[in-house]
């Protein structure tokens, strides 16, 4: 009975142990113009790596509808207007996918599973570091884009958000052993 107690202890560490091995091997790292040199990512490996975003970004758009006017029966002005408020979320750690690159160091990239024209540009222009999101204009944290065919805003908060990608590093080594009997004369 004790000797099945302390194969299972063994048992249950080895498992650990190898689960931790097997995932410390792998992480997101941030896509940089470094690892894009490193590794030559030419626009056929862009297009095949999966990428990931940092951090949550919101898009947002509003449109007012109009305004009306009309007269109740109490003869009392009632003034209504309309409007809609449009809100995306992307959450951290989003996988998403290369759908073009332009010129200048810039990705488009796709988090949205039916539509590749619904697509947030990540780019590092000034090869200072990171892929980070690109907007039109900024004012006030907010960035505005082209989302799909509409304009929406990024989010304060949004700003900064850069792109990752995960890295699988495996270590091959080979070992063999010869165990020599000798030689006699």
């Amino acid at each position: 009975m004790m000797k099945i107690k302390n194969l299972t202890k063994l048992f249950v560490i080895a498992l650990i142990g190898s689960v931790t091995l097997l995932t410390s091997c792998q992480k997101l790292i941030p896509f940089t113009n470094v690892e894009r040199t490193k590794y030559n990512f030419d626009e056929a490996k862009l297009k095949k790596l999966q990428y990931y975003i940092s951090k949550e970004v919101t898009l947002q758009r509003g449109e007012s509808s109009g305004e009306s006017q009309e007269l109740d029966e109490d003869g009392k002005l009632i003034v209504s207007t309309s409007a809609s408020l449009d809100n995306i979320a992307i959450d951290a750690k989003t996988p998403g996918v290369c759908v073009g690159v332009l010129p200048g160091n810039k990705l488009k990239i796709s988090f949205d599973p039916s539509d590749d024209n619904k697509y947030l540009v990540f780019g590092d222009p000034n090869n200072r570091g990171r892929y980070e999101i690109m907007g039109a204009e900024w004012n006030n944290g907010r960035g505005k884009i082209n989302y799909g065919d509409k304009v929406y805003y990024i989010m304060p908060g949004g700003a900064g958000a850069y792109l990752k990608f995960e890295m699988k590093k495996i270590k091959d080594y080979k070992k063999s052993s010869t165990k020599v009997k000798g030689r006699k004369v």
